[in-house]
């Protein structure tokens, strides 16, 4: 069998990572700056090193000297606020040659691996500079700068055994001496209960729910004593099976957020489907630093209770604030997003979890809470079962190179 190797750069929790190591990539070399993502990295992929810098100052000869092992894939997701990074009076403030993107590709540059995997979010493609130019574009003409040619699609998570409606864009840049080897995007393996009942003849396997993925969990309140048991029940279905696929003593980062009576008493008024703006206007919040006078501001994407019965909405870094558990009046505890994102029951981020943004922590001088909690890694990372979907298309590819090189030998 062969041995592919990758590296992961801004490689933040490692749902990419854990996706492709399911498909049996080695890791060899991590990049992430902040300091909370890289000791959940670390603890979750003792074997790959974790480089915790600034990629924007790690120069060609350093790339050079990190660098270990020959590399097959370059794997990350620059940070899709890089794509309006600038400085605007020399450069496009939407370009994104001008961002994180532009270290990614340096990287590539001087690695020179077979395939690049670029992740981000779909928004991506509705983003133009100010010459007009499709970000999209200039993406691909950032890699064919360098020597690749560059394929991108909108993939999923549903539709790959993820309980969650999370769509995520892929760029697959394939060196220039190898692009005759055509790369085949994964299909849908779930199907959701309003599409053809041929598909899921053809597949037996429907869209997972949100219900499904998280039932077996204790369903605990703030308050509630911690359970002896890691699980309230034996798994009920294969996605619960596959989450608990080792033995775990202690259930990590299951613990309740504390509600005030009266945010408890506005959860309650939610029905599914519905947010915080159709709550009595009694309950909606306060403004801030005022003697209790009702904001008039009302964010319907705020405090959303998820159906049960469907896939999740999408789990993002602010999804403490924009979700409700289905039953219960709380938000979810960190381990039930991780369910939602597909991290098995052993997986555990590291870090505090919950913290005030970056830029009020600096402004009160929380010097130590200035790094992503766990939240914020749950919810940006990629669905290891997204990433492992994805990650077997670029494994086949690979192969096929692989069969192509020894033919013409």
């Amino acid at each position: 069998m062969n041995q592919y190797n990758y590296i992961d750069l801004f490689a933040g929790a490692g749902g990419l990572s854990l996706g492709f190591e399911r498909i049996g990539f080695r890791g060899t070399l991590a990049v992430e700056q902040d300091k909370w993502a890289a000791e959940t990295y670390s603890a979750n992929h003792p074997s790959i090193p974790v480089h915790m810098r600034d990629i924007q100052t790690i120069d060609n000869s350093e790339i050079a000297n990190l660098v270990k092992y020959p590399v097959d894939v370059i794997v990350g997701g620059p940070p899709c606020q890089g794509f309006s990074h600038a400085n605007t009076t020399k450069r496009d403030p939407k370009d994104p040659r001008n961002s994180l993107f532009q270290d990614f590709v340096r990287f590539a540059k001087v690695v020179r691996p077979s395939i690049c995997l670029v992740e981000n979010v779909p928004g991506l493609l509705r983003t133009k500079m100010s010459s007009g130019r499709p970000a999209i574009s200039a993406i691909e003409q950032a890699f064919r700068d360098i020597g690749y040619l560059a394929h991108w699609k909108i993939l999923n998570a549903a539709d790959f055994g993820v309980p969650q409606r999370r769509e995520r864009l892929f760029v697959v840049a394939i060196r220039d001496d190898l692009s005759d080897v055509e790369f085949e995007w994964p299909t849908a393996t779930h199907s959701t209960t309003e599409q053809d009942d041929l598909f899921a003849a053809a597949n037996g396997q429907r869209q997972i729910t949100l219900w499904e993925a998280i039932a077996d969990l204790h369903q605990l309140c703030a308050g509630d004593p911690v359970p002896k048991s890691p699980y309230r029940s034996r798994p009920t279905n294969a996605y619960q099976s596959e989450m608990r696929e080792k033995e775990v003593l202690v259930l990590e980062n299951h613990e309740p957020m504390r509600h005030t009576q009266r945010i408890v008493e506005r959860f309650a008024a939610i029905g599914h489907g519905q947010s915080e703006a159709d709550v009595p206007a009694h309950l909606r919040p306060r403004k801030r630093g005022s003697s209790g006078e009702i904001s008039g501001i009302v964010y319907d994407q705020n405090s959303r209770r998820q159906n049960p019965d469907e896939p999740c909405n999408a789990i993002v870094a602010s999804s403490h604030t924009n979700f409700i558990h289905p039953y219960l009046h709380r938000n979810f505890t960190v381990r039930e997003m991780m369910r939602i994102q597909s991290f098995p029951d052993w997986f555990v981020v590291k870090g505090k979890r919950a913290v005030l943004s970056k830029k009020l922590s600096a402004k009160k001088g929380y010097i130590d809470d200035v790094f992503l909690d766990q939240r914020a890694q749950i919810g940006n990372a990629v669905p290891p079962k997204l990433g492992a979907a994805v990650g077997k298309a670029v494994w086949n590819t690979l192969e096929r190179m692989q069969n192509k090189v020894r033919h013409a030998a």
